[in-house]
């Protein structure tokens, strides 16, 4: 506050409305909390909510859209209970899309206002259910311009399973069948996606209003289990 009192003229008013805006980012925002687990009702919007100190390597991100996964959903009903309890009031929510605000002083991918999209990892106790998420600089990827932050927020939890499935645990390879189940779904539609890009060969089941996109995304066969099996 000695820097604000020091200030005299109009033009260092402006100044000082400038350096308290960008201060409140830093040090507060709007956050969704979860203060004990249960239905959706027990979630909480709550103001002035502490934004931490960047560890070296990690990145502040401006959130402009966040995905609401099964995960997060089963997280505010109980499960990792004996991880998060110790912990609540918590943010959940692992995906994030928007812009860099700070950076911390050992990032190098990336910039003050460039556009990104992540993933926090599964036991992360500050999610992205904020105005200021705080992901590492691994966890985040640069957005593309042709892809909207709502359709990023979307991608990277559900990718990121379907790749551990499949690359990780599954170790496909080129020439190799796949069948995935749930092709209309976010971790399914990421699987074909990858599968395909793997060179693999790929049937999908679905409903038969997801045929049409799961057949532009590159697999041979979509099953309609409710008609087909």
């Amino acid at each position: 506050m000695r820097i604000i009192r020091s200030f005299r003229s109009n033009s260092d008013s402006r100044l000082i409305s400038r350096f308290s805006s960008l201060r409140s980012i830093f040090t507060g925002c709007r956050a969704v909390m979860l203060p004990r687990f249960g239905g959706p009702e027990v979630l909480e919007l709550r103001e002035n909510v502490p934004v931490p100190n960047l560890n070296p390597n990690e990145v502040l991100v401006r959130a402009k859209a966040v995905s609401v996964n099964p995960l997060d959903c089963r997280i505010r009903a109980g499960y990792g209970r004996s991880v998060f309890q110790p912990h609540l009031p918590i943010i959940i929510g692992r995906d994030v899309s928007g812009e860099v605000a700070a950076v911390g002083n050992s990032v190098k991918s990336f910039r003050v206002g460039q556009e990104v999209f992540g993933a926090l990892h599964p036991t992360a106790l500050r999610g992205t259910y904020t105005d200021y998420g705080v992901l590492s600089e691994e966890e985040l990827v640069e957005k593309p311009s042709t892809v909207s932050h709502v359709e990023a927020s979307a991608i990277p939890f559900a990718a990121l399973t379907a790749w551990r499935a499949l690359k990780s645990n599954a170790r496909i390879l080129e020439g190799q069948r796949v069948l995935v189940f749930g092709g209309g779904r976010a971790v399914g539609f990421s699987a074909i996606q990858i599968a395909v890009a793997s060179g693999c060969h790929v049937t999908a089941s679905c409903v038969g209003q997801t045929r049409d996109r799961i057949l532009a995304a590159g697999a041979e066969q979509a099953v309609d289990y409710t008609t087909e099996l």
